[in-house]
């Protein structure tokens, strides 16, 4: 394929069901989910890198926007589980708040108490330019958390799109 400059072929897996040409690896909720380290040796990704790797699956997919109770559980289920220090979502910085780059209402936080300064996040410390957010697995001692961060960091990250 690259011979002829078509791009390389994606590499599949078993697993859950196939949606738009790539394999989500859980379904819930009405969402399939995409987890970038599984598929790519663990790399990590700034913040613009990690939205461009989700809108590239194409079919929808964006980076996690965590609308509900049970979305928050389910995402930090698998920060957990998977022994992740921290992963993006699709939060990013609007005005004096925070908003989901797919368009989910922004209902729910979980920001932590803590964060480098030993504030409450969002606390925008690395000189006003915290215009991600991460989800961190106890960074602070504050167990599994939200935090407003610089959006040069890399980090892996969780891909959602409309199942």
């Amino acid at each position: 394929f690259q011979q002829f400059g078509f791009p390389p072929r994606r590499q599949f897996f078993s697993g859950p069901p196939q949606t738009f040409g790539v394999q989500a690896d859980d379904v819930r909720g009405g969402s399939a989910y995409y987890f970038s380290w599984r598929h790519d040796g663990g790399r990590k990704y700034t913040g613009n890198a990690a939205f461009s790797l989700c809108t590239s699956l194409g079919g929808g997919w964006q980076p996690v926007g965590i609308s509900s109770p049970d979305e928050l559980r389910y995402v930090n289920s698998i920060v957990g589980r998977e022994r992740l220090e921290y992963i993006w979502t699709g939060g990013v910085k609007s005005g004096n708040g925070f908003r989901w780059l797919n368009g989910e209402p922004f209902s729910v936080a979980d920001w932590s108490h803590t964060g480098g300064l030993r504030r409450p996040q969002p606390d925008n410390r690395e000189g006003g330019q915290e215009n991600c957010l991460a989800v961190l697995n106890n960074f602070y001692n504050d167990g599994i958390k939200w935090h407003d961060v610089a959006c040069h960091h890399v980090k892996p990250v969780i891909c959602e799109r409309r199942a």
